[in-house]
C-alpha cells in the first residue's frame, strides 16, 4: 500500500513539474530563514508534562514556472520537545534536513507583488539522535505534507506554513510531528 501511495505521489509531482515547464518563466532562486513552532502529538499513555520549544529554520529554494509553479526546498530545521515518560524526564533535540516539494499557484501576480499558496510532500531526515526512553528511538526519516501561504514584495518573500507529520517520528511512543513556521527570504 505504501508503494502505491509513493507512485501516486511521484506521478502527481511529475505532472505538476511538466505543467510548470509548459508555462515556464526564468526560475527564481533564494535563501530564507525564520522560526518554527513544533508539536509532538499523539503518544502512548504515560507521556506527561510535554512542552515544545521554538526552533530555527534556514534554507534555500527554487521556484520554477509562472502562475502555476513548482518549488523544491532544502532547509535545516532545529527544535526541541521535553516530556516525562514513566516518571523520567526527556529533552528531545531535533536537528533535521527538511525537503518540501511543493506545487503552487500565484493568486495575485503583479510586477512587484505576488500572493501565493502551495502544498506538497515534506520529507525530513534527522541529522542527530534525539534523546528517547530506553527501548525507543526517533526515526531517521519521516514524511508528511506541507501547506504554505506567502507573499513576495520585490525580491523579498514572506512565508507561513504548517507541516503535518504523517509517519510516526517514534514508533514505540506513537508520536508524530507538527511544525508551524514563518520565514523571510530573499530571491536572486
Amino acid at each position: 500500500m505504501k508503494t502505491i501511495k509513493f507512485y501516486i505521489a511521484a506521478a502527481l509531482l511529475f505532472a505538476a513539474v511538466k505543467s510548470t515547464n509548459a508555462q515556464s518563466t526564468d526560475p527564481e532562486f533564494g535563501v530564507k530563514a525564520g522560526v518554527s513552532f513544533p508539536t509532538l502529538r499523539g503518544g502512548v499513555s504515560g507521556i506527561s508534562n510535554q512542552s515544545n520549544k521554538m526552533g530555527l529554520n534556514a534554507g534555500v529554494f527554487a521556484r520554477v514556472g509562472g502562475d502555476f509553479y513548482f518549488q523544491p526546498e532544502v532547509n535545516f530545521v532545529s527544535f526541541k520537545s521535553t516530556y516525562t515518560f514513566q516518571g523520567a524526564a526527556y529533552e528531545a533535540k531535533f536537528r533535521q534536513l527538511n525537503v518540501p516539494l511543493m506545487v503552487g499557484y500565484k493568486l495575485l501576480n503583479a510586477e512587484d507583488l505576488s500572493l501565493r499558496v502551495s502544498a506538497g510532500p515534506d520529507l525530513s531526515y534527522n541529522l542527530n539522535k534525539p534523546a528517547a526512553p530506553a527501548g525507543t528511538a526517533y526515526k531517521k526519516f519521516t514524511a508528511g505534507g506541507v501547506v504554505n501561504a506567502g507573499v513576495d514584495i520585490g525580491g523579498v518573500s514572506f512565508d507561513a506554513r504548517y507541516s503535518l507529520g504523517l509517519t510516526s517520528a517514534n514508533k514505540e511512543l506513537d508520536q508524530k510531528t507538527g511544525l508551524f513556521s514563518v520565514a523571510v527570504g530573499f530571491k536572486f
